[in-house]
């Protein structure tokens, strides 16, 4: 078994079958390089390989990691990806996010001068060019082998294109010393540089030849501690999008409540309910990363990392208590156990909203999923939580 293993994988992509049991195996220290048509499947096999795609039959390993099979069962391990989508949102940092991509912390300049980033390294994603963000996402999918001296699979799915002739020639070279280091590389082009790099070419229809290639030189990065990926909270506070999105629907349903009740004459379970009911109209809008990691498909790369998506459940938390809090004092004094359970309340239900939207994401159109028309059964648990401390 190689470092990148697919076994008879067959993948359909609507009706279409793209993929019948069609294996292939990449060993320590071999470039492998899919060549051909657009449409052809080249991404399809990337993207199985990475366990983005449902597999009708067959399964996908990594390093000897189970990443995905027929039945639905999923894994992860490091290894590196670089998507035709450049999959980086664009309030994330140049330098943060290949430092996040690394997992470790490390001496970047270096790698940045030598790509010509290195003066964008505290400048947003979005602030740059088409070339220079490539050249963000292609060093997002490379820096897991070049910290490394154990192997690590590399997928890379067009990553040449939109970059200038000087990268794609520094990428070919590349690929020849990260090979040299023992790591394995499936890489899908149309540009000869990178043909010319790789051990062998398959030329699909599953046509396949070998090359004779260079040897390169391995030069090592060498990492410090491990860094903590906490990229939902960061990019929460950046932009205040748990702000714009969650925390504008709770003061509106408060405002609202307050233009249509008098909070002096309401008791009992209706004062509760009165407490409460911002923070739940808070959570049902979901997780307000989850807009942020749409962007160019990131979701897609950060599902790759973990099987929780980004998110900034520690500040859901804060807003819905402080939502709360404030309800609480309008009506009456403040009520810590109702603060407690507002910011419950809300985060919880946030939580759900938003694994709801995720799990549409592998859709060919998430958005065309009425899913949202699920979240009125939320009100149930807020119902409980009502009749519960009001009792």
């Amino acid at each position: 078994m190689g470092i990148i293993d697919l076994s008879e994988i067959t993948v359909l992509r609507g009706r279409s079958k793209v993929l019948d049991r069609w294996s292939l195996s990449i060993d320590s220290g071999e470039v492998v390089c899919l060549y051909g048509d657009n449409g052809c499947g080249k991404s399809t096999v990337i993207e199985s390989a990475a366990g983005l795609i449902s597999l009708e039959n067959g399964n996908s390993t990594i390093s000897g990691q189970l990443i995905r099979d027929s039945e639905g069962r999923r894994g992860r391990t490091n290894f590196g990806l670089c998507l035709q989508d450049d999959c980086v949102m664009g309030d994330e940092l140049v330098g943060e996010r290949i430092l996040d991509a690394a997992g470790h912390d490390f001496e970047i300049a270096p790698l940045l001068k030598a790509w010509g980033l290195d003066h964008r390294i505290h400048d947003r994603v979005a602030m740059l060019s088409g070339g220079q963000r490539r050249r963000v996402a292609l060093l997002s999918g490379l820096i897991p082998a070049m910290i490394s001296t154990e192997p690590v699979a590399i997928l890379l799915d067009e990553a040449d294109s939109g970059l200038d002739d000087d990268s794609v020639e520094r990428l070919a070279k590349t690929l020849r010393n990260l090979a040299a280091g023992g790591h394995s590389i499936l890489v899908a082009s149309h540009d000869s540089r990178i043909v010319a790099a790789s051990d062998r070419v398959i030329r699909f229809p599953f046509e396949e030849e070998d090359n004779e290639t260079k040897p390169g030189k391995f030069s090592l990065f060498e990492k410090g501690e491990k860094r903590a990926v906490n990229i939902g909270h960061r990019l929460n506070l950046r932009t205040l999008s748990g702000l714009a999105n969650n925390g504008i629907a709770g003061l509106l349903t408060l405002g609202a409540m307050l233009a249509l009740l008098d909070p002096s004459q309401l008791e009992g379970r209706t004062l509760t309910a009165f407490i409460l009911a911002p923070a739940l109209a808070a959570g049902l809008c979901g997780n307000p990363v989850h807009r942020l990691a749409m962007e160019n498909r990131a979701y897609a790369w950060w599902n790759t990392k973990s099987a929780i998506p980004p998110n900034a459940i520690v500040h859901s938390l804060i807003l819905c208590g402080a939502i709360t809090a404030l309800a609480s004092m309008i009506t009456t004094e403040i009520d810590w156990q109702l603060i407690v359970a507002g910011a419950t309340l809300g985060a919880v239900t946030e939580s759900i909203v938003g694994l709801l939207s995720h799990a549409t994401l592998r859709l060919s159109r998430p958005n065309a999923v009425m899913i949202r028309l699920l979240t009125p059964i939320l009100i149930l648990p807020w119902a409980l939580v009502v009749d519960t401390l009001s009792a």
